[in-house]
């Protein structure tokens, strides 16, 4: 099986039936293409392999576990928790050095299937794509109207999918509302969506600008540049910095996307007319 997603191309082999959650079902290509990363599926979970290795990194809040990652002879070992629960451990993933050599162990669902990428793997994975490439993953909504490619980020209740909601009212396409990457390709730089908890076909648009967004009582836009604009951006980046090959390759990309890209702090009305605002007020 091989999936497509952001132009990566991620190959899954299992020597047992696999499924996929049903986001990730039109991400599937029957292409032949060169894989630029390796999945390989096992059943049973192998708790011994993290035993006693140092922790690198823990995604968890006050309530629950939703990761930890491990420091391995070679390459990063993963703890995956059950969503809603945070203590029982639903996947063990290895990856090698090179980021491009996955081993995901889990057991079979009811059905005697291995889901590998059942979340939160998944996002995990793809951001794993991103972090020694010329892209990053970003929590935001965007949009293309046909010409030019918008994302709108910002913390959580600002109005990501408000904006991106208006937008689409006024004939522009949703590229996604949640979780975008970012690339920085050949001929300029796209911005994709990826599989979520529903289906959805495979979508990239050219990115023209970046919206820092926040609800206003009145529509009103300002350009920033330089280390302030990248700074900003990135804070809305999905990014884990236990390791500073991460942040240089981050803050590299970053700077290069801000070089090429405008970056403006926008505030809105929840109306129609921050559509107008924007078109008139954009450089």
């Amino acid at each position: 099986m091989i999936l497509s997603i952001a132009d990566f191309h991620i190959r899954i082999t299992s020597e047992f039936p696999v499924k996929l959650e049903e986001g990730y079902d039109l991400f599937v290509t029957d292409k032949e293409v060169q894989p630029d990363v390796e999945i390989t599926c096992l059943k049973g979970i192998p708790y011994e392999l993290i035993d006693g290795k140092e922790l690198l990194f823990e995604a968890k809040n006050q309530q629950q576990r939703f990761y930890s990652i491990y420091k391995m002879e070679s390459g990063l070992g993963f703890a995956i928790y059950e969503p809603q629960k945070g203590q029982d451990i639903q996947q063990i993933a290895l990856l090698d050095e090179s980021f491009t050599q996955w081993e995901i162990y889990s057991e079979p669902n009811e059905e005697g299937k291995l889901m590998p990428l059942k979340y939160p793997m998944g996002p995990i994975m793809m951001y794993y794509l991103t972090v020694n490439s010329d892209a990053v993953m970003i929590h935001a909504s965007g949009i293309f109207d046909g010409t030019k490619g918008r994302i709108f980020t910002g913390f959580s209740g600002r109005g990501k999918s408000t904006i991106s909601r208006i937008w689409a009212e006024n004939g522009s396409r949703v590229v996604n509302d949640d979780r975008l990457i970012i690339r920085k390709c050949t001929d300029g730089i796209y911005f994709y969506n990826t599989p979520m908890f529903y289906r959805d076909i495979p979508k990239r648009a050219p990115l023209h600008s970046v919206h820092l967004i926040r609800h206003s009582l009145k529509n009103e836009i300002e350009r920033v540049s330089g280390a302030k604009a990248i700074s900003k951006v990135l804070a809305f980046c999905i990014q884990n910095n236990y390791d500073k090959r991460f942040v240089q390759n981050h803050l590299r990309v970053m700077s290069e996307i801000c070089m090429q890209t405008a970056i403006y702090e926008t505030g809105f009305l929840p109306d129609k007319s921050i559509v107008h605002h924007i078109l008139e007020h954009e450089d």
